[in-house]
């Protein structure tokens, strides 16, 4: 049956490893204490308040985001996860040209969205060996696709693009920009402002990543009235579970165990680039909670990511992703992990003669 087309469709596949092994595959923030957990759920919950649908598309919560981001209310759309803001921002092209240009290497969830809803996903790839936009490329192709996207900073490079090369590209082209901002505030950087002054530009955030709530599901996307206007079209209503919204409020009062778990992570993250680096294994300089290292090829990196799986240690293979053909991806962990694997790694690279 025509139908069963869908089972051709590629899926964002993911080992479920579950919580016995260091999981450095996710990039989740491994430096939030319990106690930042125990705090959230001394959040007040109204009993009363499950048993009904949330708001409509979420104003009071929309407002109090805003708040904390300094811009106005009716530029900030709450999502059910960046993925879900991704999604519904991609859904655009099915409205215009049906097709979208992707900046690469990078997250792979938006090619597998634009495919699974029928669209053209073409590519512009970052310069090889700096990883930095090639801004003639994208504005030459720009004009012909509907949605450019990139991911700032880069998963899974982990370098953060010029400030003045993205407003220079929101500027030369009618494209909606979608910037994925999810490890934003690891590297405390931001292109949020520029939406103020661009109406084909929106951000998306989350929560998952430096916030450490990856469980509950929540994101947004802050963009200009015209954006956020579709965004209304194409969402449900009640996309947020009331108890999502209570706790991340909850996280706002507590974004200083947040900063301090950046700093944390920065210190440990900087250690780590020494010893791959050490080890000649050639990291790409980060500004994220993540490394993204060469091993020298495809065969060497399957072949250390399985020794390393082994060993009790996920990491992200990235060994079928251009420009990054024999890398290998790790979650910067807490010191004690940290040196376990570098150990680990170690052992693995001397055996291997790497």
């Amino acid at each position: 049956m025509p139908w069963k087309s869908v089972l051709s469709l590629s899926f964002y596949e993911e080992p479920n490893v579950g919580y016995k092994v260091y999981r450095l595959h996710f990039n989740e923030n491994l430096f939030l204490p319990r106690q930042y957990y125990e705090k959230l759920l001394s959040a007040a919950l109204d009993p009363e308040l499950i048993r009904y649908y949330t708001e409509p598309l979420n104003p009071t919560f929309n407002e109090a985001l805003a708040r904390y981001l300094n811009v106005d209310a009716g530029n900030v759309f709450t999502v059910a996860g960046g993925d879900e803001g991704l999604r519904l921002l991609i859904q655009f092209a099915l409205h215009g040209l049906r097709k979208i240009l992707i900046v690469e290497p990078t997250y792979s969830m938006p090619r597998i969205l634009a495919e699974s809803m029928g669209l053209t996903a073409n590519q512009v790839l970052l310069r090889d060996g700096t990883y930095e936009l090639n801004l003639e490329e994208l504005i030459r192709l720009g004009g012909s696709h509907d949605i450019i996207y990139l991911c700032d900073p880069n998963n899974p490079t982990g370098n953060l693009f010029s400030r003045e090369d993205i407003e220079y590209l929101v500027s030369h082209v009618d494209s909606l920009i979608v910037i994925d901002e999810a490890y934003a505030e690891f590297a405390r950087f931001s292109v949020i402002d520029l939406t103020r002054d661009y109406e084909n530009i929106a951000v998306i955030r989350t929560f998952s990543k430096a916030w450490g709530l990856a469980g509950l599901r929540v994101g947004y996307v802050v963009a200009s009235d015209t954006v956020i206007d579709g965004l209304k079209r194409l969402s449900l209503p009640h996309n947020i579970p009331y108890t999502s919204m209570v706790l991340v409020l909850r996280a706002l009062e507590l974004r200083d165990y947040v900063e301090r778990g950046i700093d944390n992570m920065v210190s440990v993250r900087d250690i780590m680039t020494k010893s791959l680096d050490d080890l000649g294994l050639n990291p790409i300089p980060s500004v994220t909670n993540f490394i993204t290292f060469h091993v020298g090829s495809q065969e060497k990196a399957n072949g250390v990511h399985e020794e390393l799986l082994r060993r009790g240690f996920v990491v992200r293979n990235l060994s079928g992703k251009v420009l990054c053909e024999d890398c290998l991806r790790v979650t910067v962990p807490p010191m004690n992990v940290a040196e376990m694997f570098i150990s680990t790694l170690e052992n693995i690279v001397k055996h291997r003669g790497l």
